[in-house]
Formats: structure tokens, sequence, C-alpha cells
């Protein structure tokens, strides 16, 4: 290769990463100011009027700005104005649990128009398990629109590339290559992770960890895990294995499902009991929050975070739980975090699959390759 053609390869990178950065600058500008015109948009990103028209130009044929009319009652020529289009592609969340399998779908802002679930019996095999999932996700995405990106959330320990490195808990899954899967069923790209930490992620964008950059989340109940998200991102480690507490929990000494499997009542009726005056109801109540408590415990102890949700079946438990577990964690660590209960019920794991989703479509500018 002579200079010249090297530094024809340089230039031609150089203006590739130039107008990428023009399309991101663009397209935040868009997200944090509906209804823009060129000129407010030109003084906000610093972006000259013809390089602004030719990236709004490419935007709108890939369907992510739309043109409004222009304001009218104000002297002199009316503006047009330019937005961000959510609606152009859709992100869709699936979360596999042992026994059922969730799907939600959201626009690109984050609105959900669509969800969905079926029960899956713990016994089925994967092929048929994934079967049944992908007429779920293509009832949901029906509903919504065309899917530009799918998150998947399972049980067990998903590797960066979307792979089940181990699951105990739904038959035939480990080894799984989930992205390849779920990605081949709309010609999208894929991510995967952790049902838990992906809850974690689901909380801080769209629950009561909105406002927390470092939060522990327990999953309780049926799946129940952990998950984290730190400066505000979630945290998977290096394998995806963080926040497993793994051979403790199997230790029922330390696992808030096992306590209700082995009296075969459901925390909601443990806890409507309790506040109705049932001893017995009230000593499983305790010790529910005992147990969860010792589970979040340990992530308390290494992150000090700022906040610990618990989502899952145990939010049933309503305002005592939450101030029992708290009480239970000032026994066990010495600087007790904010405790809360997840407001976003069985959609908390599937949004943060779509947090995940779309982060990734984000980081590409809505290019929709697989």
């Amino acid at each position: 290769m002579t200079p010249s053609d090297q530094g024809a390869g340089l230039a031609g990178a150089d203006t590739t990463l130039v107008r990428r950065w023009n399309r991101r600058t663009v397209l935040s500008t868009l997200r944090a100011h509906p209804e823009v015109t060129l000129s407010t948009m030109a003084k906000l990103t610093g972006l000259s009027r013809p390089t602004l028209s030719a990236v709004l130009e490419e935007l709108t044929e890939r369907g992510l700005v739309q043109a409004h009319a222009p304001a009218t009652g104000g002297s002199g020529r009316p503006a047009r104005r330019y937005g961000f289009r959510a609606t152009a592609g859709y992100a869709l969340g699936l979360h596999f649990s042992p026994a059922r399998v969730l799907a939600l779908a959201t626009d690109l802002d984050g609105r959900i128009t669509a969800r969905g679930s079926i029960d899956v019996p713990s016994g089925t095999s994967a092929p048929d398990r994934l079967e049944a999932a992908r007429t779920l996700a293509e009832r949901t995405a029906a509903q919504a629109g065309p899917v530009w990106a799918v998150g998947a959330a399972t049980t067990g320990v998903v590797d960066p590339e979307g792979r089940v490195l181990r699951s105990s808990q739904i038959s035939g899954w480990t080894g799984l290559d989930l992205v390849g899967t779920v990605s081949g069923w709309f010609g999208c790209a894929a991510v995967a992770g952790n049902d838990g930490t992906l809850a974690a992620l689901g909380e801080k964008w769209q629950g009561v960890a909105r406002y927390a950059d470092d939060v522990a989340l327990i999953l309780s109940g049926h799946p129940s895990g952990q998950g984290m998200v730190l400066d505000g991102r979630a945290h998977h480690g290096r394998s995806g294995a963080a926040g497993e507490l793994g051979r403790l929990l199997h230790d029922q000494t330390w696992n808030a499902a096992a306590v209700l499997d082995e009296v075969g009542r459901t925390a909601e009726d443990v806890f409507r009991c309790a506040a109705e005056g049932e001893e017995e109801a009230g000593r499983l109540a305790a010790h529910l929050a005992h147990h969860t408590a010792r589970a979040a415990s340990v992530l308390v102890s290494v992150l000090d975070p700022e906040l610990v949700v618990i989502a899952g079946e145990l939010t049933t438990g309503g305002r005592r739980f939450e101030e029992a577990v708290r009480a239970q964690l000032e026994t066990m660590c010495i600087n007790v975090p904010a405790v809360a209960l997840s407001v976003l019920g069985d959609d908390v794991v599937p949004l943060g699959a779509v947090r995940m989703a779309l982060d990734a479509l984000e980081a590409k500018e809505y290019v929709r390759d697989a």
C-alpha cells in the first residue's frame, strides 16, 4: 500500500467517524428536544445547516425522524420542526423461567405497546420450550410493529456472547446459543443476560431505582436470583456470573423460595394470613424477611449500594415486609442502604431485557443488522 493509499484510507475512516458522531449528536438532540427547528438544532449541536440537513435526510429515510408541519400564528415564514420517531421500530424483551415465558414489546422510547405470557411445564424439552416462546414472541410483536432488536433474560449464567453457560433449572438449557436462536426469529440483532441482572436494569430504567446509581436487587420466589447495577450500568461480570450466590442459595437457610415450597404455601397467602393475626403465618413472614435479608446482605457487604430492591413474589408483603427486611439487614451489615419493593411486577425482567436491547441499538445509531 502506498503512502497516498494509506492517507486515503485514514481520511475515509475519519469521514466515517465524523458521520457517526454527527448522527449520534442529532439523534440525542432530537430525543432531548421534541419538535425542534433546524435553526435551534444548529445552535444546540454546533453543526452547520447543510450538515444537519444531510443527517436529517438520512435519518428520515431510515424512518427515525419525522418532519412536523410548521407552527402557525407567528410573523414571517414558519420553520419546519423535526422529531424523533419512536414508533419506527420496536424492541422485544423475553423472560425464560422454569415454568413460564414472558414477552414484552416497547417502542424506541421504551413505551410498552404489547405483552404476553405462556405457561411451560418445568419438564418441557428445550426445543419445545423455544417453539412455544417463538409463537409467543411473534404474537406479541404482531401487536406492536417491526422488531429491530430482541433482549432475552433467563435463569442461569449467560456469557457475554449470549450463550447459556449453566442452567440447573431449565432442562436442556446449558450450552444453548440463546442470542443466535432468538435473533433468527426476527432477523435482527439480539442480546441476552441473567434474569436477576436484567431485573436490576429494568428497575434502574423504569422502577424504584431510577435515581440510584448503585443498586442490589433480590429477585424473590420462582425464579429467584440476584442482580446489580453499578455506576448506573448493569453489572454482568467477566463470564456473566456476577450476582450468582450459587451454592449458598442451595442451602434452604438462605433461600426464601425454598421456605415457601417446604410449607406448601404462597407468599400472598402467608402475608395475608399474617396480617390477619395467624401466628404460624406471622412466623413464616418473619422467616422470609430474615432469609431475604441474608441473601441481600452478601451483596450489600461487598457493594455498599445506595438501594436494595426486592422484586418478585415477596413484594406482596408490602410495607411491613420491606421494613422487616431492613430491620434484619441492620443486624447483618455495617452500613445499611435504603430498601424498596419493586412496583414493576412481572414486567421487571423483560423490561431489563428490552433496555439491554435498546442500548445495543442506540450504540449503533439504530442500524438493524443481525
